[in-house]
């Protein structure tokens, strides 16, 4: 029986270390039958060099480590606005000094700046008497209805009929004055646009040119102009300073693009743009009217071309767009 025992835990090993053999055998060659099916789908032919993709490999990624990654503006038709910057007050359109009827000095003044008064309403009290006289008062009225928008004078002060008691106008119809230079003549004429901007606000108003001086000031060598807001806002006041953004130079359905994308080349403008390929190519352009960031193309661009804006770039440099506008 033993006998027999043993020869069965013989056979059962035997039996196993061939199972064992055999599937080591299948793995390898299945192991085998995939690194040739990876290395022929690498070279596109079975016969190929299975380094060939080893090389492919550190070829793209030579090329993405080269590739630079660049801002675009893709060519819209659009409108740019040439400018010049001024600064300027803003008053009311309407408004008169009051002035005293007697000289004498401010007894009373019965209103305060912002106020609304009426035609033929007392403003302030003159006393005209002399050392030695009997005592009177002559009233200060409003010869219009409006607002005091501006009182100089204080209880005291000594006045004659030519000074200024109070202003009255509007609070609601202002206008801004400025002064142009006499180079930028030629540009003006009622109607130009404009943006106002004042110290209490970052927004930009807009407001279009209503007069035009007809001389030029011999000393300043300006020429004055008024302008109105296009719609009133409680944020303007009579007495404010504004600067305003005078449009001199208007060009529709053009090619704008910021200054900084013009590289000079051999004495030209030129600029990079993305072609089918992801790569840079230099072109050359012309250029129009421009402002403080922005100029117009005139030639050398066309509709839907993508204008390098940021990024450092060669002729034929590989370009990745991670921004546009």
């Amino acid at each position: 029986m033993k006998n027999k025992s043993d020869l069965v835990i013989k056979i059962i090993i035997v039996v196993l270390i061939a199972v064992f053999l055999g599937l080591s055998f299948l793995s390898i060659q299945s192991t085998n039958k995939k690194a040739l099916e990876m290395a022929n789908r690498g070279t596109g032919q079975g016969g190929a060099n299975p380094n060939m993709a080893g090389a492919n490999s550190k070829q793209d990624a030579k090329a993405l480590a080269n590739t630079i990654s660049v801002s675009v503006k893709t060519m819209e038709p659009e409108t740019i606005q040439s400018t010049i910057k001024v600064t300027g007050d803003i008053s009311s359109t309407s408004q008169i000094n009051i002035y005293p009827d007697t000289s004498g000095k401010i007894t009373k003044i019965l209103k305060n700046i912002g106020e609304t008064v009426s035609k033929g309403e007392v403003i302030a009290y003159v006393d005209p008497s002399k050392p030695g006289s009997a005592f009177a008062v002559s009233p200060v009225t409003a010869t219009i209805s409006g607002s005091l928008i501006d009182l100089p004078v204080n209880i005291g002060d000594t006045v004659n009929n030519s000074t200024t008691i109070a202003t009255i106008g509007s609070l609601t119809d202002l206008k801004i004055t400025t002064n142009v230079a006499e180079k930028y003549s030629a540009y003006l004429k009622a109607g130009l646009p404009s943006y106002i901007t004042i110290t209490s606000s970052p927004e930009k108003f807009p407001a279009k040119t209503t007069k035009i001086s007809p001389v030029v000031n011999k000393a300043s060598r300006t020429i004055q102009i008024e302008l109105k807001f296009d719609k009133y806002n409680k944020l303007f006041k009579p007495g404010m300073f504004a600067t305003v953004d005078l449009v001199i130079q208007e060009a529709k359905n053009s090619f704008v693009i910021p200054k900084k994308a013009i590289k000079n080349f051999n004495n030209k403008s030129t600029v990079f743009i993305v072609d089918e390929n992801n790569q840079a190519q230099r072109v050359e352009i012309t250029t129009g009217i421009s402002n403080d960031l922005d100029i117009a193309v005139t030639s050398g661009l066309e509709k839907g071309m993508k204008v390098i804006t940021a990024g450092s770039v060669t002729e034929g440099s590989n370009v990745k767009i991670v921004g546009s506008k």
